[in-house]
């Protein structure tokens, strides 16, 4: 025997952005379900200022079954939501308005905690990063959920991962153009950033930019959301997580269908989270193994040789490239020449027996791979603006020798 409500059709309201990859994503997960669910009549409203709270109070009246709701809109409606009879779904809104609802409710959220997690394994996975680091665009649950989840999994490799904050744009991070282009020129190269939405990696990208750190050779990007409208065209395009925004708007058609059916439920408040799909990889994350293995390898070498006198010659000898190839692989991914690299570790070896020796000054320039007393105090001045005795003074009188 066919049920009653086999040739009713279902006034639907759904409030959902068009203009924005995740809501036409929802959408067609709608229409998905509508494919083989016909008896469906929707009425959609794309922006805050079209989802009135008048809207919400009167779709009963006006003959509505059920509504989906993507666009938060203003505090007022949320409020009209949370009060309305009529079977609600929710979709990556939060609110404790709705604790008040007695009325059928499905929240369906994107599993950021899932998207932060194939974000870190995705770089961890690319090659081999100096360091890593998240940058929010807003300070928000969600943002932070991402960005807690993405840091967790790169802390579990045995690695470390900076997350970017903005004095002068608390709310909205992102925003703070000057900071951001700061935080990344200070990061060590080559390094490997994820960013909360495509949005926001498109203006890590132009951060980087005016950073002078080129992507992918010293800065490896990936964002969220695969709106290809920003990442297809950006130099280079940008990688992206595809989130489950297909899925989630068929699961919440699913859940409103089976409300407006009356199906009983015990429960009356539900919460679904949909993992992301898969990461759409394009030239932001291109691999880039053979120069950072390179510049691994001499990294490696000068960290044990540094102090034995050598010069670039002897690097590239013994890794056995040319010293072209080698010093302009090595200036993109470190920002530095290799000279210099060999200078810093002689320095820092120098400041360490500095401090922890009584060792002549001489005798540290010698131990260090210094040509002599007189080049190590040059740098030293260069460096501190003390020669090495007067640096050590001041050490020992501050208590750190």
């Amino acid at each position: 025997m066919k049920r009653k409500d086999s040739k009713r059709v279902f006034r639907v309201l759904v409030s959902v952005h068009i203009a924005r990859s995740g809501g036409r994503d929802t959408l067609t997960g709608i229409f998905r379900f509508l494919a083989s669910n016909p008896n469906w009549q929707l009425s959609i409203v794309q922006s805050d200022e079209e989802f009135t709270p008048d809207i919400v109070r009167t779709a009963k009246d006006k003959g509505f079954d059920g509504i989906i709701a993507t666009i938060p809109g203003s505090k007022e409606t949320l409020g009209a939501l949370a009060s309305t009879p009529l079977p609600l779904v929710i979709k990556n809104i939060r609110s404790s308005e709705f604790k008040k609802r007695r009325s059928p409710t499905a929240f369906i959220f994107n599993d950021n905690t899932a998207i932060g997690r194939l974000a870190a394994t995705t770089l961890l996975n690319n090659g081999q990063y100096a360091s890593y680091a998240y940058v929010p665009e807003f300070d928000e649950n969600w943002c932070r959920e991402r960005g807690k989840s993405f840091c967790a999994k790169i802390a579990e490799s045995g690695r470390y991962c900076a997350v970017f904050h903005s004095e002068t744009s608390p709310t909205k991070p992102v925003n703070d153009h000057e900071g951001l282009k700061a935080f990344i020129a200070s990061l060590p190269k080559p390094v490997a950033v994820y960013a909360a939405t495509d949005l926001c990696a498109v203006k890590v990208l132009a951060a980087a930019n005016e950073a002078k750190v080129s992507v992918p050779s010293q800065m490896a990007l990936l964002g969220t959301d695969n709106d290809e409208f920003l990442t297809q065209y950006t130099s280079p395009p940008i990688s992206s997580i595809l989130p489950g925004h297909v899925a989630m708007g068929f699961r919440a058609a699913s859940e409103l269908a089976r409300f407006m059916r009356g199906t009983k439920d015990r429960t009356r408040h539900q919460t679904i989270y949909i993992p992301p799909v898969s990461v759409i990889e394009r030239a932001s994350t291109k691999p880039s193994l053979p120069a950072t293995t390179l510049v691994a390898r001499i990294k490696t070498y000068i960290a044990e040789h540094g102090c034995q006198g050598i010069n670039v010659m002897d690097v590239v000898g013994h890794l056995g490239v040319s010293r072209s190839l080698a010093e302009i692989r090595f200036r993109q991914i470190e920002g530095k020449s290799i000279r210099q690299a060999i200078e810093e570790r002689r320095l820092s070896e120098a400041t360490r027996l500095l401090r922890q020796t009584a060792l002549t000054v001489q005798e540290i320039a010698r131990r260090c791979g210094f040509s002599g007393q007189n080049r190590l105090s040059h740098v030293f001045k260069d460096r501190f603006g003390l020669a090495p005795e007067h640096w050590r003074k001041n050490k020992a009188n501050n208590g750190h020798a």
